[in-house]
């Protein structure tokens, strides 16, 4: 899976000189959080946040009025707010190499950039989207939770044996937790007695079966 599969392609950016307040009130009319920032010349200059937006329009406020004899500073514009430092991927990212950056870097986003400039923006909001289709799938199942030991084989083991009794898997992840594995699973075709009978032959504890719809 890559960058370019859950990244949002229809870019939603602000120019440098646009007014805080509009660009707010964009922000909020396309449901966004972050805007990537460009130039006149179409150059990724920054990326701007509605916290940020919020927070600089709220300073005159909690600073009080300013005084009569003070000319009102000049409207606050993007360039003004936004943050410089850019934190950028490419299309054909691994999509678990973005995650990455993002986790370490604490950011919640990054541009997608290719040759010709910005053509995205990937968001903690698409990884959670990822995690949920990777974990949930989009059809109806049993979800099946187990621990079991972290030896070679283990997943082929439990996959394998659901799928000699007509089970269709339909997604499957795992993390490995010290000496053990945490499987997650979830599959049609079999109900609760059937895979309560086939974990039985199988070195798992834990488990946990439950109805899930799809997404």
């Amino acid at each position: 899976m890559f960058v370019q599969d859950f990244m949002t392609r229809q870019l939603v950016v602000a120019r440098e000189d646009d007014k805080a307040g509009p660009a707010l009130q964009r922000m909020r009319e396309e449901g966004l959080r972050r805007m990537p920032v460009v130039d006149a010349e179409g150059t990724l200059v920054g990326i701007v946040s509605d916290r940020r937006l919020l927070q600089a329009l709220a300073v005159p406020v909690r600073r009080g009025e300013f005084r009569r004899e003070v000319a009102a500073p000049p409207p606050l514009t993007v360039g003004h707010i936004m943050n410089r430092e850019i934190l950028t991927t490419t299309p054909d990212t691994p999509l678990e190499e973005a995650a990455a950056v993002m986790a370490m870097q604490r950011v919640g986003s990054l541009v997608v950039m290719d040759a010709t400039g910005p053509v995205g923006i990937i968001t903690e909001t698409d990884m959670f989207r990822v995690f949920l289709r990777l974990l949930v799938g989009d059809t109806p199942g049993l979800r099946v939770t187990v621990r079991a030991p972290a030896f070679p084989g283990i997943l082929a083991d439990i996959t394998a044996a659901v799928g000699r009794a007509g089970g269709n898997l339909l997604s499957l992840g795992n993390l490995t937790l010290d000496d053990s594995l945490l499987i997650s699973f979830k599959v049609a075709d079999l109900n609760a007695h059937d895979l309560e009978d086939i974990l039985a032959e199988l070195p798992v504890e834990d488990v946990d079966i439950r109805e899930m719809s799809g997404r």
